[in-house]
Order: structure tokens, then C-alpha cells, then sequence
């Protein structure tokens, strides 16, 4: 009796290749491939027309709650990639072409396909804002600017979908199943973006998910006479946010920082999904930028 052998043929689109790279380019096609994603980048872009129409709940919010939106976007993001940590739990054999370090490396690369997408976006809007003059914002008492984000803050969606899909990973990883994954992620977001004033203290600001601008500083007592301040001071009057006089400060400095925070995150958060010596270099990397960042933030005067 003859034996026979079974050959399994390879993934379509794995094909050609080494088998780290084939993987990463299989991950790629099934993350851009689920809906999540572009239903929150539509969902974003819905926001956004919404606030720049709309009348303002108080004077900074059309910038404030565009950039808290972001939070929509690292949503999708992260529950398309809550795969990447699900099906790294599954274990193959020994002779597997790839280590189960490797693995996980490779579908980490794979989900990244998903920032390119968000930094063609956030450039489009910069673009569109820059060519209407900016977001309009109230300020008290009775005068009208208009504000552009900055480079730093433009940054800081596209890191926001790099900690996005590691957050995804580790949220498939450690609850091995899409849907109390998927709902974990909802809940996490929610905070970060809908709720952002409850991460966005005077130091929750440096590690939340989304940091939003301008800040408010304390300018003067409610009884200062506005004309004795400053007159380059973009100022907001006491009233049912703050009870003093609020000088409105965009930070490039504190933005820059915040970024850094970000990269180190996704890093930290890699290291949770993969195993072996990669996990040891991820985390080290990760845990020294994201205290750089930290740091920078910190120096920062505002």
C-alpha cells in the first residue's frame, strides 16, 4: 500500500513570498476589508460637517469636538483588528513555517494597513480646512477667529490609529472572542472620545487615548476687567465651564509630546500580543518612548 500525502494549498494572495511577508500581506487584505473601519471614517466625516454647520454648545467646541471624533476612528480601526489577536490564539503544529512570535509580528503588520487610509483622510480635511479659513470659533466677549490645526495635532489621528490596531490585537488576544472583545473596545473609546473631558485633565492629558485642543488657562479672577489683560490673549468669560477669565492656548509643544506617548503605547500594546524575545524589545522600546513622551508633555509651558 502506497501512502499519500495531503497538500494544503497556500491562501489566495499568500502565494509568493516568504511566509512572514505573505502573512503580513494576507492580514492587510482582511483588515481593509472589513466594514468597521470605513463605516467610522463616515461616521467621522459626519461629525465633523455636523459641528462646522451646527451652532457651537460653547465657544471652542467646533475644534474641540472634531478632534475628539478621532475617537470614532480608532473604534473601527480596533475592532477590525480584534482578528489579528483571535486568530493568534489559534496554535498550529510544530512545523508551521512561521514561529508563533513571528506570527503575531506578522499580523500586527498586516493591521497597520489600516493607518495609511487615516492619514489620507486627516490630510484631505486639513486641506479642505486650510482652503475655507479655518474652524470658527465663538470666543466671549463677542469676537469671532478661525484656527488651523497644527502639524503635531494632525499627527496625532494617524498615531491614534497605530494604537488602535494594537489595542485591537491585545483586546482579541487576551478575551480570545470578537464580540466581548468588540464591546470592550466600545467602551474604551466611548471614554476617549465622547467622553473625553473625563481623560483630558490637567495630567490625564498626557496619557489619554485622544488629547483635545485648545486648552483653557487660567487667565484672572471673574472680576478682572478683560481690557486690563493682554490684548494678544484669545480669552473666554466666566461662565458655566469655568468660573474665571480662560486664556485659550494651542499647544504644538504639548501635541508633539502626546504623539510620542502614542507611538510608545502601540508598542507596549504589541508587546502584550506577541511572544518570545520580540515582546521583550517591544515593551522595552515601547515603555522608554511612551516616558519620553510623557516627559516632553510635562515640560511643556503653557
Amino acid at each position: 500500500m502506497t501512502s499519500s500525502t495531503l497538500t494544503v494549498a497556500p491562501p489566495i494572495g499568500a502565494s509568493s513570498g516568504t511566509p512572514f511577508w505573505s502573512l503580513v500581506r494576507l492580514e492587510a487584505a482582511r483588515v481593509l476589508r472589513h466594514p468597521a473601519p470605513w463605516a467610522a471614517a463616515a461616521g467621522w466625516l459626519a461629525v465633523v460637517v455636523l459641528v462646522l454647520r451646527g451652532e457651537p454648545r460653547w465657544p471652542t467646541a467646533p475644534y474641540t469636538e472634531i478632534t475628539a471624533a478621532t475617537a470614532l476612528l480608532g473604534l473601527g480601526i480596533s475592532v477590525a483588528t480584534t482578528g489579528v489577536g483571535v486568530r493568534g490564539r489559534i496554535r498550529l503544529a510544530e512545523e508551521a513555517p512561521l514561529p508563533e512570535d513571528r506570527r503575531a509580528l506578522a499580523r500586527l503588520l498586516g493591521g497597520l494597513a489600516l493607518v495609511g487610509p487615516v492619514a489620507v483622510l486627516v490630510a484631505l480635511g486639513a486641506l479642505a480646512l486650510r482652503a475655507t479659513g479655518g474652524v470658527r470659533m465663538y470666543i466671549e466677549p463677542g469676537t469671532v477667529t478661525e484656527a488651523n490645526p497644527s502639524v503635531p495635532e494632525l499627527l496625532q489621528p494617524v498615531a491614534v490609529a497605530v494604537v488602535a490596531v494594537a489595542l485591537g490585537a491585545v483586546a482579541g488576544h487576551l478575551l480570545r472572542h470578537v464580540l466581548p472583545a468588540t464591546v470592550a473596545l466600545v467602551v474604551v473609546w466611548f471614554f476617549a472620545g465622547p467622553a473625553y473631558w473625563t481623560s483630558n485633565g490637567p495630567v490625564l492629558r498626557w496619557l489619554t487615548l485622544v488629547q483635545v485642543q485648545p486648552l483653557d488657562v487660567w487667565a484672572a479672577p471673574p472680576t478682572t476687567d478683560p481690557a486690563t489683560l493682554p490684548d494678544e490673549w484669545v480669552l473666554q468669560a466666566p461662565g458655566i465651564y469655568q468660573d474665571f477669565w480662560a486664556r485659550i492656548t494651542f499647544s504644538p509643544g504639548l501635541a508633539v509630546g502626546h504623539d510620542v506617548y502614542l507611538v510608545g503605547l502601540a508598542l507596549v500594546l504589541a508587546a502584550v500580543a506577541v511572544r518570545g524575545r520580540t515582546r521583550g524589545i517591544l515593551l522595552l522600546a515601547g515603555a522608554l518612548t511612551a516616558a519620553a513622551g510623557v516627559l516632553v508633555q510635562a515640560m511643556v509651558r503653557l
